[in-house]
């Protein structure tokens, strides 16, 4: 706990400092900090009573404590993150977070995707989402679990093609037990109004892992839900957080449309949402995108593979938008 609580300090510390680069932090930055204080690092330390520190002061309290790597890149991630919830992007920021890569000796990959975003490259911010967040992981999943009937999913998909054999599939999960994970998916996508896999105008086979995760975890389809999914899905994949949480901020933050699926929003995030949804999904004991088949659970009842999978309550209902709240 001390160690910690040390760490911790100097990590809001570097968050603070990137927070007001341009001055006093936005509402959504100090919410994020709040959050990462919270949710993540669940320690006490008075925000206010935190003193500006610089990259090098940073990596030496930070060194000092431990040189385990995560800390480090966790920390500049973080320092991205709240950077990026703090209006619109600056220079100075991103001289800061350069800074911070280099005196962290970490990878300096999220502070490239901010350069990205304030440069307004947006064509190479969607590439490195769909390279290194949950989209490629849920894609690799699906290959390896289904195979050529995998791939020519996603072919059709793209080709704007129905697979009949596909979604009569998905369609037959309307019919399973009652409580049944598979039944509680069906619900899911019939409540939405969103397609099946294999349908037409239906998404690829690998969002269904994704919609999985808001059935497992017990989230809903506004944009404030869909971030705390997202952060759900950060806590437990094994893949770089930040592009996990980057697609929130993409879509639902910045305005930048990454999927065809889903309109870009602006300032339609719930920030301590999202990173209580990072603590609950950080109890989960597996990747439930990629190392999980859902269809070897589906039968199952759902709240017998939550337990399976230690997917503890998350502490509040789920939200829909009004147009299908019933």
């Amino acid at each position: 706990m001390e160690q910690r609580q040390a760490i911790g300090a100097a990590a809001l510390a570097a968050l603070l400092t990137v927070a007001r680069c341009k001055g006093a932090p936005t509402a959504k930055a100090l919410a994020a900090i709040r959050g990462v204080r919270d949710h993540l690092l669940q320690i006490d330390c008075d925000l206010e009573a935190l003193a500006p520190i610089s990259p090098d002061q940073l990596a030496e309290r930070v060194q000092a404590v431990t040189a385990d790597p995560q800390w480090r890149e966790r920390i500049l991630r973080g320092m991205t993150l709240v950077a990026l919830l703090d209006g619109a992007p600056s220079p100075a920021q991103q001289q800061l977070l350069e800074q911070a890569a280099a005196a962290l000796a970490v990878d300096p990959a999220p502070v490239r995707t901010f350069g990205q975003v304030m440069e307004q490259r947006l064509a190479m911010v969607r590439l490195d989402i769909a390279r290194r967040g949950f989209i490629a992981s849920a894609a690799r999943a699906t290959l390896e679990q289904e195979g050529l009937r995998g791939a020519l999913g996603v072919a059709r998909v793209l080709l704007r093609q129905e697979d009949t054999a596909m979604a009569e599939r998905y369609r037959a999960l309307r019919h399973y037990p009652a409580g049944s994970f598979g039944l509680a998916y069906a619900a899911f996508i019939d409540r939405n109004g969103f397609g099946f896999p294999g349908e037409l105008g239906g998404p690829p086979p690998p969002v269904m892992h994704h919609d999985c995760c808001h059935v497992l975890g017990g989230y809903g389809t506004t944009a404030a839900e869909e971030g705390a999914v997202l952060g759900f899905q950060a806590g437990f994949e094994r893949v770089d957080p930040f592009y996990v949480l980057m697609f929130g901020l993409a879509e639902f933050e910045l305005g930048i449309g990454t999927t065809p699926f889903i309109p870009g929003e602006r300032d339609a995030l719930d920030v301590e949402r999202l990173f209580a949804g990072m603590a609950h999904g950080a109890q989960v004991s597996v990747d439930l995108i990629a190392a999980i088949d859902p269809w070897d659970h589906f039968a199952d009842p759902l709240e017998l593979v939550r337990q399976r999978f230690n997917v503890l309550p998350r502490g509040r209902q789920p939200e829909w938008p009004a147009s299908i709240t019933r």
